[in-house]
């Protein structure tokens, strides 16, 4: 999983510097075009394990690399209508898919 969360950190920052977002769809389908597949070696759908995912992301990046760099995972991905897919006020976990937001806490 770590491979993964390195790129997907890698890919927002790629983002952020380019003043660019991707929706958990679009993330999705370039995980699965490269050849990244989830941990049970389906593919990535753009629902519940993508944005899994960019939590998780966001949780090792906050804790190995800083704050400032788990927030370009934070705001490198959005919901489809472009809000950001997380919300790192609620005290609370949850991830339900791209009609909710990812709660990071």
């Amino acid at each position: 999983m770590t491979n993964k969360k390195l790129y997907v950190w890698k890919l927002a920052d790629f983002l952020r510097h380019h003043g660019m977002t991707m929706s958990g769809d679009e993330l999705a389908e370039h995980l699965n075009r490269n050849g990244i597949h989830t941990n049970y070696g389906s593919s990535y759908e753009g629902k519940r394990g993508t944005y899994t995912l960019i939590r998780e992301t966001w949780r090792w990046a906050a804790d190995e690399l800083g704050s400032a760099e788990a927030d370009k995972v934070a705001k490198a991905f959005v919901l489809p209508n472009g809000a950001y897919a997380y919300d790192k006020q609620t005290p609370r976990s949850s991830v339900s898919g791209p009609e909710n937001r990812v709660v990071l806490t």
